[in-house]
């Protein structure tokens, strides 16, 4: 993954100097694009450190100083249901952590800000400090399911974000990473995913949500699976959010953003957000699959996204992915249409890959992973403190969305969990 610690938007093309193509206009129908970014497998599961494997890294040239991280997660199934926003509850979600289906081992080490992280390529040592948010880079990442026939491995980057939450001093992590090869069942498939959650030397400890592209439908399904085995929730005084971004209908546009020079920043987005129920897990046969049910309209959102689409800056390779950022600000209303608040987050980190749509040649599409802190709440939303992960695919031209939203929220009253 190539130039990842660019965070600004690259290309210095003005508006005047080329014709900008319509983002909107459709190579194919609105709806077949749509139903295509939504044949994916979603894998929302809850990452709890194995102890015995998990270790902080050291380098005696260093000074014996923590240089890494190795982490050795289990990952569980991780049921999040909200219930439907009012003015009486505001937005809470039941969060249920089920049995280990999964385990991801690599190793997170620190970069250098401006390191050009690839798989393989071993950056310098650079020292934990609990002072600032630092960089890492996700190595040697393989994760497996069930027996072991099937999984991938991945490879990907992330930051640090030292924090004092509910009295206790922490170190928040949030992360992207790419599935570079899949075997068994994830064989010849693309996918993202994305991280937030704690870092200590026992290993990682939050969320991991995982999206495959599955036109095949070799991972997800449209039957039940086994019940979810209830486990002890290994974090308290934490909440989460899941949610599903996606626009209206085919008549909700997508604008650019320029600057005062003229010159194309990125772009303004508006969707609607809906609640979605997906699970992952065993099957009436024991196969691990996903399943995905969409919800009623919560709210809708709007985010300014820094990409430039003439001059991406990098070719959106899993090996050099094109970098952004976007600042997404997610409102939430009751059944009667009325807001109950707003929730501001600053997504500073981003990867952006290429993706093809299999049935629409010449259909141009992305995936985006993204992640960053939440900064600000209104209403109901007041005072709130986490972090947001990103992860979507989008069509371009038609730009038809389906995005998914995790929000890690500091909890310690319990306002935004359903008792």
């Amino acid at each position: 993954m190539e130039n990842l610690g660019r965070h600004s938007v690259p290309g210095e093309a003005t508006a005047a100097a080329v014709s900008l193509p319509d983002i909107n206009t459709e190579t194919y129908p609105f709806e077949i694009v749509q139903h295509l970014l939504d044949e994916a497998a979603y894998c929302n599961l809850y990452s709890a450190p194995r102890s015995a494997q998990s270790h902080s890294i050291v380098d005696p040239g260093a000074g014996e100083n923590v240089v890494g991280f190795k982490i050795s997660e289990t990952l569980h199934r991780f049921s999040v249901a909200l219930s439907p926003p009012s003015q009486a509850e505001g937005l809470r979600a039941s969060n249920t952590v089920g049995e280990s289906i999964a385990s991801f081992e690599h190793r997170w080490m620190l970069i250098p800000h401006d390191f050009a992280a690839l798989p393989g390529k071993t950056p310098p040592p650079v020292c934990l400090d609990l002072s600032r948010s630092q960089r890492f880079v996700m190595l040697d990442g393989r994760c497996i399911f069930g027996d072991g026939s099937d999984g991938f491995e991945g490879f990907g980057t992330g930051v640090t974000y030292p924090a004092t939450v509910n009295g206790q001093t922490l170190l928040l992590a949030a992360a992207v990473g790419n599935v570079m090869d899949g075997f068994g069942r994830f064989k010849g498939h693309e996918g993202t995913y994305v991280y937030c959650g704690t870092l200590s030397p026992r290993g990682f400890t939050g969320s991991f949500l995982l999206r495959v592209m599955d036109q095949a439908g070799t991972l997800r399904t449209e039957s039940s699976l086994r019940s979810l085995r209830p486990i002890a929730k290994p974090e308290p005084g934490i909440s989460y959010f899941v949610f599903r971004g996606q626009k209206r209908d085919h008549s909700q546009k997508t604008e650019y953003v320029k600057d005062q020079a003229g010159e194309i920043t990125g772009l303004l987005v508006s969707q609607q957000l809906r609640a979605l129920d997906v699970d992952c897990g065993p099957d009436y046969r024991g196969e691990i699959r996903a399943s995905a049910q969409m919800g009623p309209v919560i709210g809708s959102m709007t985010a300014r996204i820094a990409f430039n689409l003439l001059h991406p800056g990098a070719p959106g390779t899993r090996s050099s992915p094109i970098p952004f950022k976007s600042y997404n600000t997610y409102t939430f209303f009751d059944r009667d249409g009325k807001e109950i608040g707003a929730i501001e987050a600053d997504g500073g980190e981003g990867r952006t890959f290429n993706l093809a749509l299999k049935g629409a040649p010449g259909q141009q599409a992305l995936r985006f992973g993204g992640f960053g802190p939440i900064v600000k709440g209104t209403g109901y939303f007041s005072g709130i403190q986490g972090l947001m992960t990103d992860n979507s695919v989008v069509g371009i031209a038609p730009h038809a969305l389906a995005t998914f939203y995790v929000l890690r929220i500091n909890d310690p009253d319990g306002r935004f969990r359903v008792r």
